[in-house]
């Protein structure tokens, strides 16, 4: 699967081998050394001679180096590569220097490739040009996603329909995070959700973009028009099982919506194994459309049972993991991506879902039934709620508590919205747990094996030495 598109770059203080400490562009994140991505300076003059202090890793020191990151000098007018220069393997930056008189006079930029996603020995940084063509910027770049984020969704949330040109560039910018995207996305479709069928529904067709981004965008278009339910319709037979799933999801947030996914599988557009989906199977129900049981009898006749394919995948993938082979450093890293927007072990992550400490006591077997088959064995403090809103459109999540006249809900991500209650006319429980029901999708083996392997080692006697401490 293609890498998330989250900005890596923060600024940091870091030492040089000169011993002094200044401000350095890194890739070295909080969560990890997986995210990747560039970062391009200003254009400049150039001068006869650059130097700049370089750290950093481009794969563990007893592989070669990976040559996916790099410093560079580009021309600004032709991007030709005039100079390059790799980390240096070292945390502390080490001093390089450019001869660059025979380009002295023309204008080119810095660019600072990271396109390692290692987990480990995968970022570099730099700092101290001299002369300063670059300076280090007073906003971390990472933050500048964070705002315009929160700007989409205020954005949404208060229908300013004055910013729906800049929401729509937001959206259509390639290199913009994903969940700035997803935002500007969300807010176009509460703002004016006629008029942006298109944007959405050219992302959600675009299969260079990343799955996370089109399912969103499916998910968005589901509660809006006929146009949209349209372009939702005609975008399921050439789509993956995953985005198949969310494009369901979708169009099953109401009576008409639903109605047109039923027709859809009974034509063959879409396999009628999408119906055993519990999370869609739950909407259709609560969207009420005509003749559902009957439908779903015929439509699924001769299926064997969703439960049996479960069972065989987790089957499959705990009869595939071996603990020797499988990496819990790597797995951590996969739970800090994939996990800890709602789970909390060792102290650290969001209390969405339950509390993980100790959870390898389960054994390795239980944990990927957990994983895998999340409503499974779901507590009642943790399933979905739907509400069905005066209008017909259905909403989803988990409930956290009530403020005056709002319902506040949290999603898969982990992320609170609220609901006023005079919009909400029926809410049902679902047995459904508020945890992706497509880890098997989001998860590539390896990935899954080596957060098996992580979580295997949290023993329930270590998480009670820890609370003892405490």
């Amino acid at each position: 699967p293609r890498q998330e598109q989250t900005n890596p770059w923060f600024v940091e203080e870091r030492v040089s081998a000169d011993g002094k400490k200044a401000k350095f562009i890194t890739s070295l994140s909080p969560g990890g050394e997986r995210l990747t991505g560039s970062l391009k300076s200003r254009a400049f003059t150039i001068p006869k001679e650059l130097s700049f202090y370089l750290a950093g890793h481009d794969n563990p020191p007893d592989q070669p180096l990976g040559k996916k990151n790099y410093i560079r000098l580009r021309d600004a007018k032709t991007h030709k590569i005039l100079m390059s220069a790799q980390p240096p393997r070292n945390d502390a930056a080490q001093l390089v220097k450019w001869d660059l008189t025979e380009f002295a006079g023309k204008k080119g930029l810095i660019e600072i490739v990271d396109a390692n996603n290692g987990g480990a020995y995968a970022w570099l940084a730099a700092g101290r040009f001299d002369p300063p063509v670059v300076t280090m910027p007073k906003i971390i770049p990472n933050q500048v996603d964070q705002r315009q984020r929160s700007a989409a969704e205020m954005a949404g949330s208060l229908k300013l329909a004055r910013v729906e040109p800049m929401l729509v560039a937001l959206l259509q910018k390639k290199g913009t995070a994903e969940d700035t995207r997803i935002a500007a996305a969300k807010a176009l479709m509460s703002i004016n959700p006629a008029g942006h069928v298109a944007e959405l529904g050219g992302v959600l067709n675009n299969p260079a973009e990343s799955p996370k981004i089109r399912e969103q965008c499916a998910l968005a278009l589901g509660g809006g028009s006929t146009a949209a339910q349209q372009v939702l319709i005609a975008a399921l037979p050439t789509a993956e099982l995953s985005l198949q799933v969310q494009i369901g999801l979708g169009l099953a947030s109401n009576a008409e919506g639903a109605e047109a996914f039923l027709e859809a599988v009974a034509n063959g557009k879409a396999s009628a194994r999408l119906l055993q989906d519990r999370g869609i199977k739950d909407r259709l129900t609560a969207a009420k459309p005509a003749d559902l049981d009957a439908s779903l009898v015929k439509l699924t006749k001769g299926l064997p049972p969703a439960d049996e394919a479960r069972q065989k995948l987790i089957d499959d993938r705990v009869n595939g993991f071996r603990q020797s082979q499988a990496s819990a450093a790597t797995g951590a890293e996969v739970f800090k991506k994939n996990c800890m927007v709602c789970h909390s072990l060792d102290g650290q992550g969001a209390l969405i879902g339950p509390q993980l400490d100790g959870v390898g006591g389960r054994g390795a077997a239980r944990i990927a039934e957990d994983i895998l088959d999340p409503s499974r064995n779901v507590d009642k403090a943790f399933r979905v709620t739907l509400f069905t809103m005066k209008d017909g459109d259905i909403q989803s999540g988990l409930f956290r508590r009530e403020e005056g006249e709002m319902v506040v809900i949290a999603n898969g991500s982990g992320k609170e919205t609220s609901i006023p209650k005079k919009d909400i006319a029926e809410r049902k429980e679902s047995e459904l747990s508020l945890m992706p029901d497509n880890f098997s999708q989001v998860l590539p083996p390896e990935d899954f094996f080596n957060l098996l392997a992580f979580l295997t080692t949290k023993s329930p006697k270590d998480a009670a030495k820890k609370n003892a401490g405490k």
